[in-house]
């Protein structure tokens, strides 16, 4: 009888748990995307308000014996909820990048995740 009980209320639970979380809804530059020219932003929507509280750029390395370098920045953690986040970018050059974020859902869940970009100009 117990372990019905437990059952039931896990399968209530569940639904109720899922729609807390804020995942990502898109990205633009969309993960993996070749681009002829750099982007000047990155915007980040999410399914529902959420604080975006880590954002950072890294240029893959030519070379594959050296780390990737960060991009200067200027983006400070959201402090508000919003469902969309727009990163003013510096000049970017041709290259392979990764983008690391980490954002807090209202519930107070953190999301994370790396996404990647690759710039070819002509």
């Amino acid at each position: 009888m117990l372990k019905t009980i437990l059952k039931i209320f896990i399968l209530i639970m569940l639904p109720t748990l899922a729609l807390g979380h804020s995942p990502l809804k898109s990205v633009d530059p969309i993960d993996r995307a070749v681009l002829t020219e750099a982007p000047t932003e990155y915007k980040m929507i999410f399914k529902s308000p959420a604080k975006l509280i880590k954002f950072e750029i890294l240029k893959q390395a030519e070379e594959k014996d050296k780390k990737p370098s960060p991009l200067k920045l200027n983006h400070k953690p959201s402090k508000l909820w919003y469902e969309s986040h727009v990163v003013k970018l510096p000049k970017i050059s041709n290259g392979s990048y990764e983008v690391r974020w980490r954002a807090m859902g209202e519930d107070g869940h953190v999301l994370k995740g790396t996404l990647s970009f690759e710039v070819k100009g002509e």
